[in-house]
């Protein structure tokens, strides 16, 4: 038998793309989500937060560019709950809606509760990003960095390697061109005979669990060209993706 559901929207006045940006990093849970209120952390890659009923861990739904924020909370007993999560495009703002279902053994009273509690949330989550200037509609993309373009000599190869080391999703415009997206930042790899690979601007992505995203980069045919190694602001590596480039991923952790 299928569950009762109740679906809770608001509406954001700040841009999708910002709005996702922000929500799906575990670490700003507390600011908004109040059942983690109490503070979350990362442990060798997992999240984990305090919680009423003692410490969960949070997983969030993989990079993505269809604007998903789902996330699954794993109870201290084992029990794991499915929250959908979805922050869609609408004019300059963006529709954030949850979805609540409702367990076998809850009564109609912790039902309405638990949706007060989840658009009390998502008011906060509102709130909090309507009175931070950055993520106004007018001033997000304004001046900033908006599209990466790299000249690569084969595009199908370039997109199997970013594709299987970072889960990049990908479009393409005909023989010569791709766009790729990362779930926050889109780009796209042009055809070119010639490409000067070496040299220029230094790439740094983010990863939450440095190690694995080493080794991905290295299952998919990456070359490691600095191993780990730590800096003021955390730790990093280097690599050399097929086509030459040399790229940085970084962690706080």
């Amino acid at each position: 038998m299928p569950s009762e559901t109740r679906s809770i929207s608001v509406h954001i006045a700040v841009a999708a793309s910002a709005v996702y940006a922000y929500a799906r990093q575990p670490g700003n849970l507390p600011h908004w989500a109040s059942g983690l209120a109490s503070g979350i952390r990362c442990e060798n890659g997992d999240w984990f937060a305090d919680s009423p009923m003692g410490a969960v861990k949070v997983h969030m739904a993989a990079a993505n560019p269809y604007g998903v924020l789902d996330h699954d909370v794993t109870l201290p007993d084992g029990r794991v709950f499915h929250n959908p999560l979805r922050a869609i495009a609408n004019g300059d703002g963006c529709d954030l809606t949850f979805t609540l279902f409702r367990s076998a053994d809850m009564d109609d009273a912790a039902f309405a509760a638990d949706a007060a509690t989840v658009a009390r949330d998502l008011q906060a989550l509102k709130a909090l990003l309507e009175t931070r200037p950055s993520l106004s509609p007018a001033s997000f993309s304004d001046q900033r960095i908006d599209y990466l373009e790299l000249a690569v000599r084969d595009i199908a190869r370039a997109k199997a390697f970013y594709g299987q080391a970072f889960g990049w999703t990908f479009k393409d415009y005909g023989p010569a061109y791709c766009e790729f997206s990362d779930g926050r930042l889109s780009g796209g790899f042009a055809h070119a005979d010639i490409v000067l690979a070496h040299g220029g601007p230094l790439i740094v992505l983010y990863a939450d669990a440095l190690e694995r995203t080493l080794a991905a980069v290295e299952a998919a045919g990456g070359r490691i060209s600095h191993a780990i190694f730590d800096f003021p602001g955390g730790r990093r590596f280097h690599f050399h993706d097929p086509e030459g480039y040399e790229l940085a991923v970084w962690s706080r952790h």
